[in-house]
């Protein structure tokens, strides 16, 4: 039996006008020739990749897939569909659906056109879909890659929490970063540079934070530009909560604080009961 999503060793039977047409003895699938990587011939065997084209026909491909059922990989998004989820490709002819059950809640959480999303393939109604890891998937790969304490890594963000984010490397090690690590809102499948902070049980810890003497420079600035864009004042103080400092900043109380301190004990800024305005000099 031809075994979709996953690589067959299929037989030669002969050539048509399309490709070449494979059989494991009692099934055939069409190999098109250009997902062929060379020319064939009759009885020759082949290991080959099995996908549904667009009628849900299977068929062949030589070139290897990012993604099976039983190998999980990256694959890049190339179409979003709001209310229905997204399209990722996975070096087949026909892209895969990814569907909103497996994505966040707020859509403005999806990933976008170019993202990179790490999954393994399901089976759904006779096509391939797609389904995003989660922690124990990724952790239970066992790979063996070693981390330093303040070595940044590149990796994509694979789950949004309330309390934090998950990553995957590049080297498919999974890491999490707290909410307390975090510079304003991601969405799946975005890429990030992390800082490494500690490992615990075969888990990274890592920040998105930089420094915190160039945070309080960027956060400073931060401050001071969204003054000079709304008639040098903002509706916030140093006791304001956290939801409205992020609502209006896109960053933690605890930064917002740091910076706005410096910027008064500089005299750049003032206060009243309600709002903060730049002090003119």
């Amino acid at each position: 039996m031809i075994k979709l999503g996953e690589y067959n060793k299929l037989k030669v039977i002969r050539k048509s006008d399309l490709g070449y047409m494979l059989s494991d003895g009692s099934e055939e699938v069409l190999l098109h020739f250009s997902q062929s990587v060379c020319e064939h011939k009759d009885d020759e065997e082949l290991n080959v990749f099995i996908y549904a084209d667009k009628k849900e026909r299977l068929t062949a491909t030589e070139l290897k897939p990012t993604a099976t059922i039983i190998d999980a990989g990256f694959a890049k998004v190339v179409d979003v569909i709001p209310s229905v989820g997204v399209f990722v490709n996975i070096n087949t002819p026909k892209d895969v659906l990814i569907s909103k059950d497996n994505l966040p809640y707020d859509e403005t959480l999806w990933p976008q056109v170019d993202d990179l999303l790490f999954i393994r393939l399901k089976i759904r109604k006779n096509s391939l879909v797609g389904k995003p890891l989660n922690r124990f998937d990724i952790i239970s790969l066992h790979k063996k890659v070693t981390y330093l304490e303040q070595e940044q890594v590149k990796a994509h963000v694979c789950k949004i929490a309330e309390k934090g984010i998950s990553l995957i490397t590049n080297d498919l090690m999974y890491v999490y970063v707290p909410e307390t690590q975090l510079r304003g809102k991601y969405r799946l499948g975005e890429e990030v540079l992390v800082t490494i902070t500690k490992e615990l049980d075969e888990e990274y810890y890592g920040t998105l934070n930089k420094h915190k003497e160039l945070l309080m420079d960027t956060d400073r600035e931060l401050i001071l530009e969204y003054m000079n864009n709304h008639a040098g004042s903002m509706p916030l103080t140093a006791k304001s909560s956290s939801e409205d400092v992020l609502k209006y900043l896109k960053m933690s109380r605890k930064a917002f604080k740091r910076a706005y301190g410096g910027l008064y004990k500089d005299h750049i800024i003032d206060f009243d009961d309600n709002k903060t305005f730049i002090v003119k000099k």
